[in-house]
């Protein structure tokens, strides 16, 4: 798993499916509903999603300050549960 930042300041992370299940996950986007082999967690949302989803997230995402703390909270459970590349 990699820690990334999207231009508008939210974290994301590269993943894989069989990383997701570390975390009780079985690879399926979670707005699509498609297996997903390699995608990306979104803390802020706590979603695994495929690319193509990720791409739609990442065009419309928008930081709000108010959502920081779980943000945050997320992602230290992730690195917590996932090794870190």
């Amino acid at each position: 798993m990699k820690k990334r930042k999207l231009t508008c300041g939210l974290t994301y992370y590269t993943a894989t499916a069989s990383e997701t299940m570390l975390l009780g996950g079985s690879g399926i986007c979670d707005d699509c509903g498609q297996p997903a082999a390699k995608g990306y967690l979104v803390p802020v949302l706590n979603h695994y999603q495929c690319k193509e989803c990720f791409e739609g997230f990442r065009m419309r995402a928008k930081y709000y300050p108010e959502d920081e703390p779980i943000e945050q909270k997320n992602c230290r459970y992730y690195e917590q549960m996932i090794p870190m590349e």
